[in-house]
């Protein structure tokens, strides 16, 4: 069976605002913040939602319409369909009543709205969302397609970078650069109080905490 969309078809006036949503169901959401007026590559955030266990992706961002994309919302539809059935308990077409997508929405609403995760793709430059994303207390934060974006800088702010947990959760590279080899061009932040117990049990426990110290 293959994958395929079936986006509600609520009017806007049924349909309840992003804080809403959150305010009901932030602690089971993943929160992609800007994410564009066509949804594409979210590989990695469905990893995310698997890891975590979690139900509802949330998409935001200012644009008046946002809709997956007609090409290219999976970079692998075979494995995003295995995966969605695991989480949906056989039922990946379920992802689509729990994909919900709010246009017309600010980033900035969303200050003090808890979510369990929070992804950032192609931010635009001089955005800077740090102390909203803060105010949300997700788990963890991803942030892909590093190159001419701009970077959020989460340290200081109760986050830490994790290189483990990339390779925990088998998350793959985001179009990197060839000149580049072994670029992953993505960031995964953890909140420091989160699942520690990798750091904990590595060999490498003092190398980690240092990075930490000093990178993230």
């Amino acid at each position: 069976m293959s994958l395929m969309p079936q986006i509600s078809s609520d009017s806007q006036d049924d349909k309840p605002s992003a804080v809403t949503f959150l305010g009901l169901q932030g602690r089971n959401s993943i929160v992609s913040l800007g994410c564009g007026s066509a949804l594409n590559r979210i590989d990695n955030h469905i990893r995310l939602m698997a890891a975590l266990n979690l139900t509802f992706y949330v998409g935001i961002d200012r644009v008046p319409e946002a809709a997956p994309s007609p090409s290219g919302f999976f970079s692998d539809p075979d494995e995003m369909e295995k995966l969605l059935a695991r989480i949906y308990r056989g039922d990946p077409q379920r992802f689509w009543r729990a994909l919900k997508l709010f246009p017309n929405t600010w980033v900035e609403e969303l200050w003090g709205f808890h979510c369990a995760a929070v992804v950032c793709q192609r931010v635009e430059p001089d955005c800077r969302w740090e102390e909203v994303i803060a105010s949300m207390r997700p788990k963890l934060v991803l942030q892909e397609d590093l190159h001419g974006c701009e970077r959020q800088q989460l340290r200081g702010l109760g986050y830490i970078r994790s290189w483990l947990k990339v390779r925990r959760y088998d998350l793959q590279p985001f179009r990197p650069w060839s000149i580049f080899p072994g670029e992953l061009n993505l960031i995964l932040w953890r909140r420091r109080d989160f699942d520690d117990e990798e750091v904990q049990a590595s060999r490498w426990k003092p190398l980690y905490r240092l990075g930490e110290r000093f990178i993230g």
